[in-house]
């Protein structure tokens, strides 16, 4: 459709320019500038998209590292036991303590983690209570329901959550796990990431430039008086800059952006109002010799989908420049050459998409196991969910993960835990279906979803896959075993209370002493 689209507008401004030619050369002006405006809106449609893919990923990315220091660091017996005791007391000088024994405990792993650009690293009581800020330890007892989204729904549904949200002292890309002791669920921790981090991934890919800003209204609200100081008001009425994230060491000089960011904030007002992606040209005499460059700019929402924050991304647009005078030259030198033109430039755009596309498919796999991720799978899911809506077709999931996968690291190292999750991604592979969906959820979890079978059909798969990775063998691993919990889309469910039944079938697998498979009704 994208290539029928590009050759019939294209055909159409060849047989523009040659009727130019012929009848009057005064029109040929008035077509090179619409030609030219027109290919500009097409290139920075496509540009948007592909500044939006960098950005998910690098978003993924430094949620996988927080999940690594979680694991490593945070979810310890003895800092597990700390939160325990303070959870379970309301003696403030014991609580004094436990704050005390537990910064002194973790600091030295905090001061690492800066080092990867970690903003915050916070520990709170159930209920959202803040218990520690290590980036402000002074601060503590503070409620945090009604201000911390991301906070509430972990002490609801016990699950770990990832999602953008301004804080009392500074804003986050936020990643918030539980803390349980046995069963009993004990608090919460957070491991968040300023805008820098992001930013110092994505100039080190494309050696480009990007600035961060916050809605104004957001951080008035929510961030603490003493605390506001962080900010600054941009050139772009209603958003504020986050004051640590201004760097000036990208392409483009923090100086010139602002000068930029002046010169168009006028023109973007209703654009930022509406709250999508989109993208604008920009060239000035007065700025990099006249030079043009593409402002992309992104939307953040937080956990409840609102857009509070924007990233703004520069970058030159030299090709575009060499695009628009290439279209120029088309018109006025001869039909042959407007043709070669158009043909190199179908190509380019094609090459664009192509990339494009690559990008998306990076976006939806794991990088490990080649099959779909977190990211991928949600996408499909909203899909099958719409066609059972539609059609009341039956769709059931299997939700997996490996016993004990831990020890597998620990007693064998990372290299044969990820030979042993890229194995499992093939025993399950050889098990199932083309139209199955199969996905790694994340760690050593993985998730299957079954069209068109009913749960007792499904069970019998999980029993099947659960059978062949238990027989399968692992190199100098004995054995490997999984926990499955499986169930079935029911007239009433949402997409979250699906994934969480499954969820809870999962846990109730591991108590049952795992390498089984339970369902919300056994056949």
């Amino acid at each position: 459709m994208f290539l029928k689209t590009y050759f019939k507008n294209k055909k159409a401004i060849i047989l523009v320019a040659l009727i130019s030619f012929i009848l009057l050369e005064s029109l040929v002006i008035a077509l090179i500038v619409y030609t030219q405006k027109d290919n500009t809106t097409s290139f920075l449609n496509i540009t948007t998209p592909d500044t939006k893919s960098h950005i998910d990923l690098t978003n993924a990315q430094l949620t996988n590292i927080s999940k690594i220091f979680y694991d490593i660091t945070i979810n310890k017996p003895e800092v597990i036991e700390i939160i325990y005791k303070a959870s379970h007391t309301k003696d403030k000088q014991q609580l004094s303590l436990l704050r005390d024994e537990l910064f002194h405990k973790l600091t030295p792993t905090y001061n690492y983690m800066k080092k990867y650009h970690v903003r915050q690293l916070h520990f709170q009581l159930p209920n959202a209570v803040s218990f520690l800020r290590f980036h402000k330890p002074s601060k503590y007892g503070d409620s945090l329901i009604g201000i911390r989204d991301t906070l509430e729904y972990v002490n609801e549904y016990k699950t770990p959550i990832n999602a953008f949200e301004e804080g009392r002292i500074f804003n986050g890309f936020r990643n918030v796990y539980p803390i349980y002791k046995a069963l009993e669920f004990i608090g919460t921790v957070e491991i968040s990431f300023s805008f820098d981090a992001m930013q110092e991934i994505l100039t080190n890919i494309d050696h480009t430039s990007y600035l961060f800003m916050i809605k104004e209204n957001i951080v008035s609200t929510k961030v603490f008086n003493e605390e506001q100081s962080n900010y600054e008001k941009s050139e772009f009425n209603g958003f504020d800059y986050d004051k640590k994230t201004l760097k000036d060491t990208m392409q483009i000089s923090l100086a010139n952006m602002k000068k930029i960011n002046n010169a168009i904030a006028d023109d973007v007002k209703i654009s930022l109002q509406n709250a999508q992606p989109f993208s604008i040209y920009f060239k000035n005499k007065t700025l990099y010799n006249n030079n043009s460059i593409l402002i992309n700019f992104i939307p953040i929402s937080n956990l409840n989908n609102q857009i509070v924050a924007y990233i703004v991304h520069y970058e030159f647009g030299n090709f575009l420049d060499i695009l628009l005078h290439n279209i120029e030259i088309e018109f006025w030198i001869a039909t042959l050459l407007a043709l070669i033109l158009s043909a190199i430039f179908t190509m380019l755009i094609i090459h664009k998409k192509k990339k494009q596309t690559d990008i998306h498919d990076l976006s939806v796999h794991d990088a490990l196991t080649k099959i779909y991720n977190r990211h991928g799978v949600n996408e499909i899911l909203n899909q099958k969910l719409e066609e059972h809506k539609r059609g009341k077709k039956g769709l059931s999931v299997i939700f997996f993960d490996i016993d004990f996968f831990k020890r597998v690291n620990d007693t064998y190292g990372h290299d044969m835990g990820d030979y042993v999750l890229k194995n499992i991604a093939k025993v399950v592979n050889s098990e199932i279906r083309a139209s199955d969906i199969f996905a790694r959820w994340g760690g050593e979890e993985f998730i299957l979803f079954l069209p068109d079978t009913n749960l007792y059909s499904s069970v019998e798969v999980a029993q099947k896959i659960r059978i062949s990775i238990q027989k399968h063998a692992f190199s100098q691993i004995e054995q490997i075993t999984c926990s499955f919990g499986v169930t079935e889309l029911r007239k009433d469910d949402t997409k979250t209370s699906f994934l969480k039944r499954a969820d809870v079938l999962l846990y109730k697998a591991k108590e049952s002493g795992r390498n089984c498979v339970i369902s919300d009704k056994q056949p």
